[in-house]
């Protein structure tokens, strides 16, 4: 049986005022703050629901395996896509997506409980690094997402490949 590891951010101010039972010197203020996760592992439940190309020997669910040795690969043609599902609502801080001969990539995002209603979020034209993973990273403003989705709007070969996708943030709530 598979247990989730949900990460929720909880500040936590405790200050025990006027109580009987201690003394001016215990009388403190706590502070609690949950741990960031990577909210694209599918460990922690996300899932690639949607890929507009899969190879059997490079399926989607590559990208959010967590294995540096794993990827998906687009089969030519461009626009590809794809779609992460948290199955939850997360915040996002943070996106960083390795890749191979993507030349402009665009990610909407949508906080419906089904994957429809996206809108344009982030929109990127990256570098091309020939012999080495493209490592863009992105800080995300109003991150607020239930699903992901990646257009791999061009490319600089006829394939494209996605090595990793990595989501800093936390859980905000459960769908319901």
């Amino acid at each position: 049986m598979r247990t989730a590891h949900t990460a929720f951010v909880v500040n936590l101010h405790l200050y025990i005022a006027s109580c009987p039972i201690t003394s001016r010197s215990s009388r403190k203020i706590k502070h609690f703050k949950m741990r960031k996760i990577d909210l694209c592992l599918s460990s922690e439940g996300t899932e690639v629901i949607f890929a507009t190309s899969s190879d059997e020997k490079h399926p989607p669910e590559n990208m959010i395996d967590g294995n540096p040795e794993t990827f998906w690969t687009t089969t030519g043609m461009f626009p590809q896509e794809f779609i992460i599902c948290f199955h939850k609502h997360v915040r996002i801080e943070k996106l960083v997506i390795q890749s191979y001969f993507v030349r402009t990539l665009r990610i909407e995002k949508s906080t419906s409980k089904e994957p429809v209603d996206f809108e344009q979020w982030i929109e990127r034209d990256l570098v091309h690094t020939e012999g080495q993973l493209q490592n863009e990273e992105i800080l995300a403003r109003d991150g607020h997402v239930t699903y992901l989705r990646f257009i791999i709007v061009s490319a600089f070969d006829h394939f494209a490949s996605v090595h990793s996708v990595s989501a800093e943030g936390v859980a905000v709530s459960n769908l319901s």
